[in-house]
C-alpha cells in the first residue's frame, strides 16, 4: 500500500529549476535538502530528450546559475564558507575550475553567458559587514542606521559601505575584467548576443528611500554610456528585461506604479536606440510577475520573458491560480498552455519548443518540453519518479462558490488520507494578501492530509491573478469582504464534502494568513483551535518596526498613520483591537530573526490574550526570519508542522457553550 507524505520526507523531495537549452540537451538546477547539516543543496545536472540524466557538478553547497559557452558550464558555487564564486566544468561533468580566483571577498550571483560565446557576465556584492551578528561576543560592535530602508527579511542589516560590480570573463583569454561599480544594487538581466550591451534594474533614486520606481537601464560595454529605457514611466517598477536575438530591442515585464507594489504587470518591448516603448498586453487579465503561495519551490530563476525568434516573445502569467504561457508579437498575444499547474522557469530550445520546470498540486516538479505549435508535451525528468512509485500525494478537488454579495470565488479541499469517515476540517489562508493559492505543490499541506486533516483554502480578495480591481479590494478594507470570502468558503466546502466534521473546525496562516487567523477568532467562536504564524497583529507599532511597514501600511491600510483618522483607522484594522472577545485557543508561532514582521507583534497578541484567560501559547523559533516554512531551517520546518498537529490534536472539538454554529 502506498504511504503518504511524513514531515521526514522533506529530506527525499526533490525540485528542479533554471533549466537551460544547451544543444540536444538540458542543464539544470536540482535541489535537495540535507538533514544532516539541516541545509539546503542544489547541484547541476544534465539531462537529454532521451531521459538520459547525469550530474554535472555537486562541488558547492548551492550551485546555480549555469551558462553554458561551447562545451563548458559556468555557475556560481558556494563552497564550504567561501562567498559563492564563479566556476567552469566541463558539461559532460568532471573537477570544477574556480575562476574568480583573484577575488574571494566578492559574491557572485548571476551569470549569464552570450549567445557568441565570447563573453561570461557576472555581478558581484562585496561587503565586510554581517547582516546578523554571533552572540555573545567579547567586544561588540555598534551598528550605525542611517537609512529608512536599513533591513531586510531574509538577509538581516543593510550593509552601509557596499561595492557592487558587473564583472566579465573571456574564456578564450582566462582574463576577468572589471566594467563598472557602484554603490547602489542592481540586477544583471540580460546581454546582447555581441556582448556589447548589458540590460540591469536599478532604482531611478537609490538616495530616495520613498522613491520606488525602478526601471531598465542599457550599458554600452564599449563606451559605458546607460541609457534609461523605461524613463517615460516615472513611477514604474520594472522586474525583468531581454535582449532581441539582433539586440535593438528589448522585452520589458513590469508595470507603470500606478497602484504602487500591488500593480499588475505588463509585457512591453522598448527600441534600445530610440527608446520607443509599447504595452503588449494592456488588455491581458492575468500577471506577469506570478505570486504563487507555495512552500517547496527552490532557487527559481525568475526569467519572465524570452525571445523566442527575432518577432516572438514567450512569456508566463499567472490567471485564476494556475501558470498560463502565452507568445507575443505583431500578430497580436497568442495563449498556448493553460494547464492547472505552476511554471516554475522555463527556456527556449528553438522557435517551436521550450522546457519547463514545473509543478501540480499532487506532483512535486517535473522537467517538461512543450511544443508550442501542437500543445503536445513531454516529461523530460522527474526527480522524484522513485518516491512516487512508493508514495501517493493526496489529490485536490478544485470547487467554485459565491459570497454573500455574489463576487465568484474558488477554491481547493485536499481529502485527508484517513479511512475514518469523517475528518477535522483545518481552514488554511494564505500570505500577502497579495498573493495566491494556486495549482502548486504544497509541502505542507500534503502532510497536514496525511495526519489525517482535511485542508481547505481560498483566494480571497486581495489575492493576485484575478485583475487588479480584485487585488485592490482589500486596501483599507481589512477584514471586511476577505473576511467573509473566506468564511464563505469554509462554509461552502463543508457543505460540498459531507467528510469535513462541523464540529472539528481549525484554522491556521502565515503573515496576512496569520492577521486572518487571529481577525476570525476575534469575530467568530467556531473553531476548536487556531495556530498563528508570523502575523501582523498591531498595525500601528508594525508601521515603525517592519523592514516594509513605513510604506506598505499607508497602501494597504488605504491612510498613513500620520494623517487625520490614521491611528484610528490601524487600530480598526487590527486583531489586537478584538483581543477581548477571543475564546478560541490560540497558539502563536513566529521566528526571532522576522524583519517582515517582527515577533513583538506576536509579544503583543499573546499577553492580551493570555491575561484575559484565553487557552493560549506561543513558540519561538530561533534563527529564523519571516520565511521560516519555506526557506528556514529545515529542522524548524518539521518542529513547526509537529507543534501546529500537537495544538490542534489537544483540542479536539469546540465547546458546547463556545460553538457559535
Amino acid at each position: 500500500m502506498p504511504q503518504s507524505v511524513s514531515a521526514q520526507d522533506l529530506f527525499k523531495l526533490k525540485s528542479v529549476s533554471q533549466p537551460l537549452a544547451a544543444g540536444q540537451s538540458y542543464v539544470f538546477v536540482e535541489n535537495s535538502v540535507d538533514q544532516a547539516s539541516n541545509g539546503y543543496r542544489a547541484q547541476l545536472n544534465r539531462v537529454d530528450d532521451a531521459g538520459h540524466q547525469q550530474v554535472v557538478a555537486v562541488n558547492g553547497k548551492l550551485n546555480v546559475q549555469p551558462a553554458v559557452v561551447g562545451d563548458q558550464v559556468f555557475f556560481a558555487a558556494n563552497v564550504g564558507d567561501a562567498k559563492a564564486q564563479l566556476f567552469q566544468v566541463p558539461i559532460t561533468g568532471g573537477e570544477p575550475q574556480l575562476v574568480t580566483t583573484t577575488t574571494p571577498a566578492e559574491a557572485v550571483n548571476t551569470v549569464l553567458a552570450t549567445a557568441d560565446g565570447t563573453s561570461v557576465f557576472f555581478k558581484t556584492t562585496e561587503t565586510a559587514e554581517q547582516p546578523k551578528l554571533p552572540s555573545p561576543q567579547a567586544f561588540p560592535q555598534t551598528r550605525h542606521v542611517e537609512r529608512l530602508i536599513n533591513k531586510a527579511d531574509g538577509y538581516g542589516w543593510l550593509p552601509l559601505d557596499v561595492t557592487y560590480r558587473l564583472r566579465r570573463f573571456v574564456p578564450a583569454t582566462g582574463v576577468v575584467e572589471e566594467l563598472f561599480q557602484q554603490a547602489n544594487d542592481f540586477s544583471l538581466t540580460s546581454v546582447s548576443a555581441d556582448g556589447r550591451f548589458v540590460a540591469i534594474l536599478q532604482d531611478d533614486h537609490p538616495g530616495n528611500d520613498r522613491d520606488f520606481a525602478h526601471g531598465v537601464y542599457c550599458v554600452d560595454v564599449a563606451t559605458g554610456d546607460v541609457v534609461d529605457l523605461t524613463a517615460t514611466l516615472p513611477a514604474g517598477r520594472f522586474s525583468d528585461a531581454s535582449f532581441s536575438p539582433d539586440g535593438l530591442q528589448l522585452a520589458l515585464v513590469g508595470n507603470d506604479g500606478e497602484f504602487g507594489e500591488q500593480t499588475v504587470s505588463n509585457l512591453y518591448v522598448v527600441n534600445r536606440e530610440t527608446g520607443e516603448l509599447s504595452n503588449l498586453t494592456p488588455d491581458l487579465q492575468a500577471d506577469l510577475v506570478p505570486d504563487f503561495a507555495g512552500d517547496f519551490v527552490q532557487q527559481p530563476e525568475g526569467k519572465l520573458a524570452r525571445w523566442l525568434d527575432a518577432d516572438h516573445i514567450v512569456f508566463a502569467a499567472a490567471f485564476h491560480a494556475h501558470s498560463q504561457l502565452y507568445v507575443a508579437g505583431d500578430d497580436g498575444v497568442k495563449l498556448v498552455d493553460n494547464t492547472a499547474r505552476q511554471i516554475v522557469d522555463f527556456d527556449v530550445v528553438d522557435a517551436e519548443h521550450v522546457i519547463l520546470a514545473v509543478s501540480y498540486q499532487d506532483k512535486p516538479s517535473e522537467l517538461v518540453k512543450l511544443d508550442l505549435v501542437s500543445g503536445q508535451e513531454r516529461v523530460i525528468y522527474d526527480p522524484n519518479a522513485a518516491y512516487e512509485g512508493t508514495h501517493e500525494f493526496a489529490h485536490p478537488q478544485h470547487f467554485e462558490y459565491q459570497a454573500a454579495d455574489g463576487q465568484p470565488l474558488e477554491g481547493w479541499y485536499l481529502p485527508a488520507q484517513t479511512q475514518a469517515a469523517t475528518q477535522p476540517v483545518l481552514l488554511y489562508v494564505h500570505g500577502g494578501p497579495h498573493a495566491n493559492y494556486g495549482e502548486t505543490f504544497f509541502y505542507e499541506f500534503q502532510v497536514h492530509a496525511s495526519r489525517g486533516f482535511g485542508v481547505v483554502f481560498f483566494n480571497p480578495r486581495g489575492s493576485t491573478s484575478y485583475g487588479q480591481a480584485y487585488e485592490n479590494d482589500v486596501n483599507g478594507h481589512y477584514g471586511e469582504n476577505d473576511y467573509h470570502d473566506v468564511m464563505s468558503g469554509l462554509d461552502a466546502a463543508l457543505e460540498t464534502y459531507p467528510a469535513l466534521d462541523p464540529k472539528r473546525q481549525y484554522i491556521a496562516g502565515g503573515s496576512y494568513g496569520g492577521f486572518m487567523t487571529l481577525w476570525t477568532i476575534g469575530h467568530t467562536h467556531r473553531f476548536a483551535a487556531a495556530v498563528s504564524q508570523r502575523s501582523v497583529t498591531n498595525w500601528i507599532s508594525l508601521f515603525g518596526t517592519s523592514d516594509i511597514g513605513f510604506y506598505f501600511n499607508p497602501v494597504e491600510l488605504g491612510t498613513d498613520l500620520f494623517d487625520k483618522g490614521g491611528v484610528a483607522s490601524y487600530w480598526k484594522q487590527s486583531p489586537i483591537a478584538y483581543a477581548q472577545n477571543v475564546t478560541t485557543p490560540v497558539r502563536l508561532l513566529h521566528g526571532e530573526w522576522d524583519m517582515r514582521c517582527p515577533i513583538s507583534q506576536s509579544e503583543e497578541y499573546f499577553t492580551a490574550v493570555k491575561r484575559n484567560g484565553v487557552d493560549a501559547d506561543f513558540i519561538r523559533y530561533p534563527q529564523s526570519f519571516h520565511g521560516v516554512s519555506r526557506n528556514g531551517l529545515p529542522s524548524l520546518r518539521i518542529q513547526r508542522l509537529d507543534d501546529m498537529t500537537e495544538w490542534f490534536t489537544a483540542h479536539p472539538s469546540v465547546q458546547p457553550e463556545k460553538d457559535e454554529n
